[in-house]
């Protein structure tokens, strides 16, 4: 195939990935010209489950550097425009080649496209536990290449980069970040961190990544410390600094530190991010635990209205999913029932019931209401 026909390249670098990486390889097939997959060491049927697919296969030295495996995949790449994804993503549904195709010839002056992924535990359930945009298309030049031992990021030698951000249709499913893989995926991430410090490759953006690390990990001091070390540099992510504000919450939850030291926190976000709702209920649930019920079921209600309407800026990582919006519901029924409403409680009950019945414990504490009140749904 000459080159110049040759529009779109998959390309993946992978280790053992005999599992994840055929579904992945089949939501994209029959809308790439080729597909590049660089080994790192695969000791299972990687291998072969690339070439049943027609992949262009090449070994690759681990060296505990992941931009390097990638910018070797795309030395081998002839396509205009590069697909690079990890082996646990996969599009919903066969990516179409007219519609991907007609899309990035729309996106002449872009260099790089961010796709949304929802993040999911299995891709049975698809329950998503949070979105998030990534850098997944970009042009195939010689200026743009990967940076980065770990975390690693598209890069432009020389100005800045022209990003698009595709629509909602050409959404990922990941599941990378799932509960049971997530803390040896930290470890392995943290090690590796650790080791570019000590050599004193430091880049203020890696508090983020330290953050997750530890996070990861259960370490909720140190976490804490990086998520807020980050906010104070001023360091830009493509999606939104929201998730670090989460993290400072979560790990101050996790700490058992008082309330009234969180919602400081809760309202620099929602400043910070006037148009998402989970910040809104974040403050909403700290001003619940200070016995501040009034305020807090404005602000509560308010995170349902604006989930509701989905009018947030969609270029924004969002963690507020069915069940976010579940417990904050279920939140408002307890305040309800506080304030002797049972009328207005058993609505927001069963609206929780309407947003998600996959949590345990907010179904229980709905049906529990509901029955004990002999309300029937």
């Amino acid at each position: 195939m000459e080159m110049n026909n040759i529009r779109l390249s998959a390309c993946y670098i992978v280790r053992n990935e005999e599992k994840n990486l055929p579904i992945s390889l089949n939501s994209v097939k029959q809308a790439v010209d080729e597909i590049i997959v660089v080994d790192t060491g695969s000791t299972d049927n990687t291998k072969a489950v690339a070439q049943n697919y027609g992949a262009k296969l090449y070994d690759y030295h681990w060296q505990n550097d992941f931009s390097a495996p990638r910018n070797y995949a795309i030395e081998q790449a002839q396509g205009e425009w590069i697909l690079f994804l990890d082996a646990d993503e996969t599009f919903p549904t066969p990516l179409d080649k007219d519609r991907i195709l007609s899309y990035l010839d729309s996106m002449q002056d872009k260099e790089m496209i961010l796709l949304t992924r929802h993040n999911i535990d299995n891709l049975d359930q698809q329950s998503i536990f949070y979105k998030d945009w990534s850098p997944r298309i970009f042009r195939n030049r010689h200026d743009l290449r990967y940076q980065g031992r770990v975390h690693e990021y598209v890069s432009k030698s020389n100005g800045d980069l022209q990003v698009g951000y595709a629509p909602m249709e050409f959404y990922l499913l990941h599941t990378g970040y799932a509960e049971s893989i997530s803390a040896d995926k930290c470890q392995r991430n943290l090690q590796i961190l650790k080791q570019a410090i000590d050599e004193g490759a430091w880049e203020p953006v890696y508090d983020y990544y330290l953050t997750d690390c530890y996070y990861g990990i259960q370490n909720y001091e140190a976490a804490l410390q990086h998520a807020i070390a980050y906010l104070k540099s001023g360091t830009f992510i493509y999606g939104g600094n929201g998730r670090s504000y989460r993290m400072i919450l979560e790990c101050m939850r996790a700490l058992g530190m008082p309330d009234a030291e969180m919602l400081p926190w809760a309202e620099k976000a929602c400043q910070a991010y006037p148009d998402l709702p989970e910040f809104y209920a974040e403050c909403g649930m700290v001003l619940c635990g200070m016995g501040k019920l009034s305020e807090a079921r404005a602000l509560l209600q308010e995170s349902l209205q604006r989930y509701n309407e989905g009018t947030a800026d969609f270029r924004h990582e969002t963690y507020f999913s069915p069940e976010v919006a579940a417990k904050v519901a279920a939140r408002l029924g307890e305040i309800a029932e506080l304030y002797g409403n049972k009328k207005e409680a058993a609505g927001w009950f069963v609206q929780a019931l309407d947003y998600c019945q996959t949590n345990d414990r907010i179904v229980a504490k709905a049906r529990n209401f509901l029955q004990k009140n002999k309300i029937i749904i």
